[in-house]
């Protein structure tokens, strides 16, 4: 009788298993859930309703004329590119990588806008840029009056140069990023994915 009361270590591996499969993994199962609603839920409350972008008509680098309500259902992520050509190059390799994340999702299309005035001057830039994505990444020319007045008046930007818009589908901005800060890069990564109205391939 003693001998049967013995337990094999096989059968005190399997009590553990049992007792973990039954307790332990379905607590550590609603942990990881409650962590990631609760985490989807601070990043939804940091997206506002910061005002509608205010309206624009301008060609882009493949002579196409892109306005404010022609990207109504495309989630835009916005920011101005300055004259000064070492401040630009930093500017887009930081955009660059954020784009290299959504460059297969159809319904988010970037955006920068740069003082020139022709189509012929931004396809050169848009290669001084390493800008090579002229379907998802537009390049926006304007005056250097008018390139100020958007970036102030149009999308209401707390720093032009620092400063990346996020505009929803419906032409609301929801929040500002700083283009030097990695941990606002990545907080525009999943706010963008956020507010996506679905995901599909180019």
């Amino acid at each position: 009788m003693e001998e049967k009361a013995k337990r094999t270590p096989q059968q005190v591996f399997m009590s553990i298993m049992v007792i973990a499969l039954l307790f332990l993994f379905p607590a550590l199962s609603w942990y990881y859930l409650q962590t990631g609603l609760n985490h989807r839920k601070k990043a939804l409350s940091e997206l506002n309703e910061l005002g509608k972008v205010g309206p624009f008509q301008l060609k882009n680098q493949r002579n196409l004329v892109i306005s404010n309500e022609g990207l109504k259902g495309k989630v835009t992520i916005v920011n101005f590119i300055p004259a000064n050509k070492t401040i630009a190059r930093n500017l887009t390799d930081r955009i660059a990588k954020v784009q290299q994340s959504f460059n297969e999702v159809d319904d988010v299309i970037f955006l920068s806008f740069i003082p020139a005035d022709t189509s012929v001057q931004l396809i050169d830039m848009a290669r001084e840029l390493a800008i090579e994505d002229h379907k998802q990444w537009y390049l926006l020319g304007s005056t250097q009056e008018e390139w100020q007045r958007l970036a102030t008046e149009a999308y209401k930007l707390p720093k032009v140069e620092n400063s990346v818009a996020l505009v929803d589908t419906s032409g609301t901005i929801r929040n500002y990023y700083d283009v030097n800060i990695n941990q606002e890069m990545g907080k525009l990564v999943e706010q963008t994915v956020l507010i996506l109205p679905k995901q599909k391939g180019r």
